[in-house]
């Protein structure tokens, strides 16, 4: 697997290093510089985006169990740094997120981790769907092409309907920690240890399902909003570079990026597919293929000053353990943790 990380990043850099040749370094530096404080604000702007993501994150925990929102913000942004910085795809920063809530019990930061994984990936496919649309219509394709579009859409769209089955259900963790690879490559400790933790978290998951529909949509809701400020980006990005682009094209651009992220997950930070997908955007919409490509720059700057903001916070939120032989006192004040007091 580490090897396959490997050769995915190596060609993902060098389809990076063809577009930026293809365009002409000189070309793209001169857009940079014409962009100018723009970048600032529309860096800024993720602010906002990253905070609707936090409010959905927030609907999927039980209402006596929930965290003060800004805890959460602060492990919203420190998961999403693990996965940026790390070579594990969203997994590593799934676990973190749920490791930075404080006193909530494991299950429950398991289970509210999970169903907003699963709204965010509706919210997503919604959109992408949007997208697939505008490249049917767009894109100069034949018969194969459009039918390898549509097949492509309807295997995802079917793993995505098989994720929530599986978690309304209450089958999701139970059938990956019930299988005989984990009690293989684990132990039968192990294999045992997590079954019985997967139990509990996957009815935490069922019983959200059966009672809070409500809050399933509501964190869907937030998002798409989250996933919306993108397309705010762009349309900033278009004023700032004075692109002749209408709100009709910049919502279409920014469609079918979504789309094409949504079949570049494999790819570690989407290096070079995320560059790529920005071009062919910006060209379907009628635009130069070099903005795609600067606006794509930006959006590394982006998750460069995020992640260090998410990094940063990490050692904040993780909870403090203290050892009460060493330091008597009172145990509610001994087991506080940073941000508990916000919250």
């Amino acid at each position: 697997m580490k090897r396959l990380h490997h050769i995915l990043l190596a060609l993902g850099a060098a389809g990076f290093a063809f577009l930026v040749w293809r365009i002409g370094p000189k070309t793209l530096w001169g857009d940079v510089i014409a962009l100018g404080f723009g970048a600032v604000v529309i860096i800024a702007v993720a602010a906002v985006e990253q905070l609707l993501h936090t409010l959905g994150w927030q609907r999927c925990f039980d209402r006596d169990e929930r965290p003060g929102l800004w805890r959460l913000y602060g492990a919203h942004l420190a998961g999403g740094a693990i996965n940026i910085v790390t070579p594990t795809a969203t997994l590593g920063g799934e676990l973190v997120r749920g490791g930075l809530l404080g006193r909530l019990p494991g299950a429950a930061a398991a289970a509210s981790v999970t169903v907003d994984r699963l709204a965010y990936a509706l919210a997503d496919t919604t959109l992408g769907a949007c997208g697939l649309v505008v490249v049917l219509v767009a894109a100069p394709l034949g018969l194969l092409g459009r039918l390898g579009v549509i097949a492509a859409a309807a295997l995802f769209v079917t793993g995505v309907g098989m994720f929530w089955a599986l978690q309304r259900d209450g089958r999701l963790l139970t059938r990956v920690t019930g299988s005989g690879l984990v009690r293989r490559f684990g132990g039968a400790a192990l294999a045992e240890g997590l079954h019985s933790g997967s139990i509990d978290v996957d009815a935490r998951i069922a019983a959200f399902h059966a009672g809070r529909t409500g809050s399933l949509l509501a964190a869907y809701a937030f998002h798409a909003a989250g996933s919306l400020m993108g397309a705010v980006q762009l349309g900033l990005f278009f004023h700032y570079m004075h692109a002749p682009a209408t709100v009709a094209m910049t919502l279409a651009a920014f469609l079918v990026s979504i789309a094409l992220d949504l079949f570049s997950f494999f790819i570690p930070a989407r290096l070079g597919a995320q560059e790529g997908a920005r071009m062919l955007a910006v060209s379907l919409v009628g635009l130069p293929p070099a903005l795609g490509l600067v606006f794509s720059l930006v959006l590394r700057a982006e998750q460069v000053v995020w992640a260090a903001i998410g990094l940063g916070l990490y050692p904040l939120l993780v909870p403090r353990r203290v050892d009460r032989r060493a330091r008597p006192g009172p145990a509610p004040a001994a087991t506080l943790t940073p941000g508990d007091e916000a919250g």
